[in-house]
């Protein structure tokens, strides 16, 4: 019995950073042996149904349908070509993150990958960025992969960078980075940033590190640690400046739903990296999975991966 391929959901809305976004999918969908889905979504601004009458409207979607049907098909087989896998495209009518969050769960895709303007505020309907590409990033039950227009398309992500809290939910974001990693054949970044000079809580900080590498190490991953001191700057800026340093190819993050409780790198963190980083960005919430199958195994940094807690009762 045939076996059913993975599949990668892209987000088209034509604009650069979508055909970017297309682009980098090519590299991944060659990687994990997936299918591409083109989703363009047609949203329906509120005034327009109510001034105009319902067939009108029809036409109006119908003809805008067929239209981007035709460029979405041109792009579907110029991806087949490129990272020889199969391409489908898909058009559906609604707000645009709620359709890509629900196609996703119905096609029980692999992953999300979408683009992001340099700016935080839509220039015009469609657009995937601002509260859109956020909503997606929160809702979504799978990782997604948001990236800025004008990224170059790396040959592959060789280089990962894997920002650390240390919250209870870092276990998952580490298994993340070894699923990634080792499928790429990456080189892991991990990242620890000290907010104080408490010694214990250094030296806590360094031997959680250190676990973590050797957990990863573990699983034939290669693993590099770096711990640095938070000065002036914020961490979203200390996080993308060294994805910079070290030419990271992905930083991975972990994030939060909405009614979540906020904590290191979740809230404006989150976003500033997302938005500003150059660096494509994997998101993942705490209950988001990977497609069963896909990895054998996980890592569980032998239980020191915990929740700690300042004076303030913030994650550290």
């Amino acid at each position: 019995m045939k076996t059913a391929r993975n599949k990668i959901l892209v987000a088209i809305d034509f604009e650069e950073q979508s055909i970017n976004a297309l682009e980098h999918s090519f590299e991944l969908a060659c990687l994990f042996e997936a299918d591409l889905v083109l989703l363009y979504v047609i949203e329906v601004p509120s005034v327009i149904g109510k001034l105009r009458a319902p067939e009108d409207y029809l036409k109006k979607v119908i003809a805008e349908a067929r239209q981007k049907f035709d460029e979405l098909e041109a792009l579907a087989k110029q991806a087949s070509c490129k990272a020889t896998v199969n391409a489908s495209v898909r058009i559906e009518k609604g707000k645009p993150y709620e359709r890509i969050i629900e196609m996703a769960s119905d096609l029980e895709v692999l992953m999300i990958v979408m683009g992001k303007n340099s700016t935080k505020t839509a220039g015009k309907p469609g657009n995937f960025i601002g509260s859109n590409t956020m909503n997606v990033v929160r809702e979504a039950e799978c990782p997604v992969i948001t990236i800025k227009e004008g990224t170059k398309r790396p040959g592959k992500f060789s280089k990962i960078l894997l920002p650390l809290d240390f919250t209870s939910q870092t276990k998952k974001q580490v298994q993340k980075a070894i699923e990634f990693g080792g499928y790429f054949g990456a080189k892991i970044f991990v990242l620890s940033i000290v907010t104080t000079d408490n010694k214990v809580t250094k030296l806590l900080k360094q031997v959680q590190v250190n676990q973590v590498k050797n957990a990863i190490q573990k699983h034939g991953v290669r693993c590099q640690t770096d711990l640095i001191y938070r000065k002036d700057e914020s961490v979203a800026k200390m996080v993308i400046d060294y994805s910079k340093k070290i030419d990271a190819e992905l930083i991975i993050i972990m994030t939060q739903q909405k009614k979540s409780i906020v904590n290191f790198y979740v809230g404006s963190t989150a976003q500033e990296i997302i938005f500003n980083s150059v660096k494509p960005v994997l998101s993942i919430i705490p209950t988001a999975v990977f497609k069963p199958g896909i990895v054998t195994s996980m890592v569980d940094p032998l239980g020191l991966i915990k929740k700690q807690l300042n004076k303030d009762n913030e994650p550290l």
